[in-house]
């Protein structure tokens, strides 16, 4: 497997196997022209989940920036504009996390991934992965009484050793559920994703007992977006390389039903009416979304980008963004509806897309 690894059209090692994620800088877009019926928002890097603030004037993004390097939040609003959130912007307060926080992030190596949000008791509570210099989860509250949103960093939780967290749900009560793609110190994580095995886990936290692992998911291929209902009472989970989507009542993780997807689901989000999910994915294997991972490479349109709308009720799905590559755009991982817009962030690229909602 390792000499697999070594072949393509980067002649890197895939990072996955040695725990490291070489990843590409941020580039200035050359050409945003639209393409094949997308437009595009350029210049942000690894916009890898979106987050809809309060209101939906505003979109947050984060930046998988790569091992020691920097990113930042992106800041969206819904006519196009983007900034990065620069870390001097970001007030420092407290009241988050737990007692395994080491402080405040370096932020000169900070690398947000997963995103979650929900508004708790008045407060709009913004939950971020980090995998910059530790493994954390980072906690934010967000004022959205100014001209532009602004952060509080307020905390953080140090995930437990042999997770490598991928994604997040806040619940009403402010605990979390939060995926695991795999364990960092096995040497046999990539096989068992490209093959579809059990690979990585589902963890739970809360501020009054900390951690725990949830049981079942150590048997699901993949386990990475994860999204819960309005009233926290449904859970819905994606198994990247297990092509499924977990359905579980909160009350009862561990019972789980499943649904078949025809490509590798990434991130989930509600639809702005709450009846749907947007289900994002690419449509290239496994193993080529893990070499363009692993990879030096800007863009990888050869990956893919793909949509569809996941009918939880009927258990249905609908394709609503063809799959295929967009100009150099490609490595789908989540979209978001925007106004009459879709949003569609990636795992390696230096811009999102921009597609008209039906």
């Amino acid at each position: 497997m390792t000499d697999i690894l070594r072949t393509g059209a980067s002649g890197t090692l895939i990072a996955a196997v040695l725990g490291l994620f070489v990843g590409a800088g941020p580039a200035s877009a050359e050409d945003c022209a639209d393409a094949d019926g997308a437009s595009f928002v350029c210049g942000v890097n690894n916009v890898e989940d979106l987050q809809i603030l309060p209101g939906g004037d505003w979109v947050i993004g984060s930046d998988l920036a790569g091992l020691g390097k920097q990113g930042y939040f992106w800041l969206f609003n819904r006519d196009h504009k983007v900034r990065a959130i620069e870390p001097s912007e970001i007030s420092v307060g407290s009241g988050g996390g737990d007692d395994s926080c080491p402080g405040v992030p370096d932020w000169t190596v900070f690398e947000p991934h997963g995103l979650g949000l929900r508004e708790i008791g008045g407060r709009t509570v913004f939950v971020a992965i980090n995998h910059g210099g530790r493994e954390t989860l980072e906690f934010f509250d967000v004022d959205m009484g100014g001209a532009e949103p602004a952060l509080t960093w307020t905390g953080c939780t140090s995930a437990p050793e042999g997770q490598w967290p991928d994604d997040i749900a806040v619940m009403p009560d402010g605990s979390l559920f939060v995926t695991s793609l795999w364990d960092p110190a096995d040497e046999t994580r990539v096989e068992k994703l490209v093959g579809g095995k059990p690979v990585g886990g589902m963890l739970s936290w809360s501020a009054d007992d900390g951690w725990a692992v949830v049981p079942g998911y150590d048997e699901v291929s993949g386990p990475n977006g994860i999204i819960a209902s309005e009233d926290g009472e449904d859970v819905y989970i994606a198994a990247w390389s297990g092509n499924k989507i977990l359905h579980a009542k909160a009350s009862d993780m561990a019972a789980f039903t499943e649904v078949a997807v025809d490509f590798p689901p990434d991130n989930l989000n509600w639809s702005q009416d709450g009846d749907s999910i947007l289900v994002a994915g690419v449509t290239g294997t496994i193993l080529e979304a893990l070499q363009c991972f692993g990879s030096d490479k800007v863009n990888c349109p050869e990956v893919g980008v793909r949509v569809d709308r996941f009918d939880p009720k009927a258990g249905t799905f609908e394709n609503v963004i063809k799959p295929g590559a967009y100009g150099v755009l490609g490595t789908a991982t989540g979209a978001v509806e925007v106004g009459d817009e879709i949003w569609v962030g990636v795992f390696r690229g230096d811009r999102i897309a921009v597609f008209p909602r039906d």
